[in-house]
């Protein structure tokens, strides 16, 4: 064993048996406790690269990664794929030049892959899977869409157009935070699907949500769901925007986040045609008039046996006549009585009433004399100023007695309520503070071993170290003799010191002549 290692074990190996047990275990044990805090210090950080994938997605990011040699963990059975923090927004980079995640299935790219053995059957099995994928893709863009899956059913094309089937089309969406599409952006997917396919009507497209519910597919024999979508939409999208506006409105006046609007307006949808003809008797017109005028005078009349001979004067015994003439005037008015005519069309969704209901804060001040961090005092707002506010609700809304609208503008205390909005990152959570963080429990480890282990071992060690030898240490039989020969020689020099006394009693002009020798060889 080395002279300065042997040195240094000296101490411990002084102890008794028991202490020596004691001391390796604590020892032991604040080296694994530090080894320990280290290794989960310097723990790799992992963050979402990207989640809610597919499988084929999820297949081709993994492979690029091992390619790259990134280290990875798969989470959330697969769907998720975590890497180092400080790699995160590289990889994202990375992933989206390579086009992935592709997220809804393969697309064009389908193409991209050259196979001369292909034939026409699977040519038109990849084009129309590649239209599905593409479609998925565009679909999952749409705000509120999570992701989206399209199928299609393209028949083959015939000689003859009759003998043709329609091409059909299904759409089933997943949506974001159980959020839910308005009708119009329904039937926007459809004219999407619609126009991406040749000769494909949007009758025939079916849109489905993840639970089910089917979002369009209406036949037209059923324009009442239509209609009533419709209409629907139309009061939600009034009562809205009136509700934004009164809440810019009252803001100004009483603060932001003081006061609460709602409206709810109700629409007559009626369709109602009218038909009106009115007369005026006490005006009239000529409608038509007839006049027919006849005069006489002496004619001369044939006789006989009728017949042409006769009439032509031939006949045996036909004679000619005379008869006396007269005049005859008749005259026809008719009159038409004056009327008017008219086809009046009501508009359909006239507003019928609207009712709006306010809620508005008080004001909060601190009392005379308050102290700094006291709690504000509540005061309700004057009955001028709850005047002054349900005027101005009034004018922007349009109020209308007559027909029935009604306005109520209360003044209550808000209750603390949060905004129910996304939570801001909290600054513990930055990667700086992180870094921070770790570094500081690795210095308090340092220091609580040095302050709360080494110290206290030393201090034991120091109480158990011989004060009056640093002899090594040796067997009972080795220890007694050299305490006998202490002994002997302590004894020798007692009676060494004890004659010297008698000498210089005896003769003290000698022992002064030797005392002043050594201090003169000294000097």
């Amino acid at each position: 064993m080395p002279e300065g290692l042997k040195k240094l074990l000296e101490p411990f190996l002084a102890m008794s048996t028991g202490k020596r047990m004691v001391v390796a275990g604590v020892a032991l044990a604040s080296l694994l406790a530090f080894a320990a805090l280290i290794t989960v210090a310097n723990k790799t950080d992992y963050r979402p690269l990207f989640a809610n994938l597919n499988s084929d997605d999820a297949g081709e990011i993994v492979k690029k990664l091992k390619e790259q040699k990134v280290p990875y963990q798969i989470a959330n059975d697969g769907k998720a794929i975590l890497v180092p923090s400080d790699k995160v927004y590289d990889l994202r980079l990375s992933m989206a030049s390579d086009g992935l995640p592709q997220g809804g299935g393969i697309g064009y790219e389908i193409f991209d892959r050259k196979n001369f053995g292909m034939t026409e059957f699977v040519q038109k099995l990849n084009y129309q899977r590649a239209l599905q994928g593409e479609l998925s893709r565009t679909i999952s863009q749409i705000a509120g869409v999570e992701s989206a899956r399209v199928h299609l059913a393209i028949p083959e094309k015939t000689l003859f157009k009759e003998s043709e089937k329609p091409a059909t089309a299904s759409v089933v969406l997943k949506m974001k935070s159980n959020r839910m599409l308005r009708e119009g952006e329904v039937q926007g997917i459809v004219h999407l699907v619609a126009s991406s396919i040749e000769g494909m009507d949007p009758e025939q497209i079916t849109v489905l949500d993840s639970r089910g519910k089917m979002l369009s597919g209406n036949t037209p024999s059923d324009p009442a769901s239509k209609l009533t979508g419709s209409r629907q939409e139309t009061q939600r999208n009034f009562e809205k925007t009136q509700e934004d506006k009164l809440q810019s409105l009252l803001d100004r006046v009483v603060g932001s986040g003081k006061c609460v609007a709602r409206v709810t307006a109700n629409f007559d949808f009626k369709q109602v045609e009218k038909y009106e003809e009115r007369y005026d008797p006490e005006s009239a017109a000529v409608r038509s008039e007839q006049r027919s005028e006849e005069k006489g005078g002496t004619t001369t009349t044939a006789s006989g046996v009728p017949g042409a001979q006769t009439n032509l004067g031939r006949a045996p015994g036909a004679a000619p006549g005379q008869s006396g003439g007269g005049s005859k005037t008749d005259e026809t008015l008719n009159y038409e009585v004056s009327r008017s005519t008219a086809r009046i069309i009501e508009p359909v969704g006239a507003l019928s009433k609207v009712s709006v209901a306010v809620l508005v804060d008080g004001k909060y001040d601190l009392p005379v004399g308050a102290k700094p961090g006291a709690t504000p005092k509540y005061q309700p707002r004057t009955p001028d100023e709850m005047q002054k506010i349900e005027a101005l609700v009034k004018s922007a809304v349009g109020f209308n007695a007559e027909r029935g609208d009604q306005v109520t503008v209360a003044n209550i205390p808000f209750q603390e309520t949060g905004d129910g909005g996304s939570e801001a990152p909290k600054w513990y959570d930055a990667p700086i503070v992180q870094t921070l963080i770790k570094n500081g429990l690795i210095g308090l480890g340092f220091l609580a071993l040095i302050l709360f282990v080494l110290r206290p071992l030393l201090k034991m060690l120091k109480s158990e170290r011989p004060a009056s030898t640093f002899l090594p240490v040796q067997d009972d039989a080795e220890t007694a003799h050299m305490l006998e020969m202490q002994k002997i020689a302590q004894e020798k020099m007692r009676v060494t010191q004890i004659e010297l006394v008698e000498k210089v009693k005896q003769d003290p002009y000698q022992a002064a002549q030797i005392l002043q020798n050594w201090l003169s060889r000294k000097e």
